[in-house]
């Protein structure tokens, strides 16, 4: 029995440091991303068991939410939200981000207006980040 208490003592250790590594494994790239003006490619949640093809996103801004959680802002070109396949700004979580590649493309002329106006990490009345990491 003491045995299955220490074990789990030591899970417990290790799961509050596990989002956190799964979260920096993409902040480089989409933070070099944002300060380039790149586009990526993501495969986001579980959009792949959708039959969905990856997302397509200008990346705008990489922050931290309130929650101390990564957040990746920005203009979705291609996307999976139920079912739909449209274009729009949207935030992604980093935890839920199966895969990142930056891809050849440019900003369209809507998300670099949008990207020019600035982010307040708000959407609607909903302000959920702490601070931008990079833009």
């Amino acid at each position: 029995m003491r045995l299955s208490h220490a074990t789990a003592g030591v899970i417990l250790a290790i799961s509050p440091s596990s989002p956190v590594l799964a979260q920096s494994e993409f902040e480089s790239l989409l933070c070099e991303a944002a300060e380039t003006g790149a586009v990526v490619e993501i495969v986001y949640d579980e959009d792949a068991s959708k039959g969905c093809l990856p997302r397509l996103l200008d990346v705008h801004q990489v922050a931290i939410g309130n929650n101390g959680l990564l957040y990746l802002h920005g203009w979705q070109t291609r996307g999976c939200t139920k079912g739909r396949d449209y274009e729009s700004e949207r935030i992604f979580r980093f935890d839920k981000i199966q895969s990142v590649e930056v891809i050849e493309g440019e900003f369209g002329e809507r998300s670099q207006s949008v990207k020019d106006e600035g982010w307040d990490g708000c959407i609607g009345t909903n302000c959920f980040i702490e601070e931008n990491i990079c833009e």
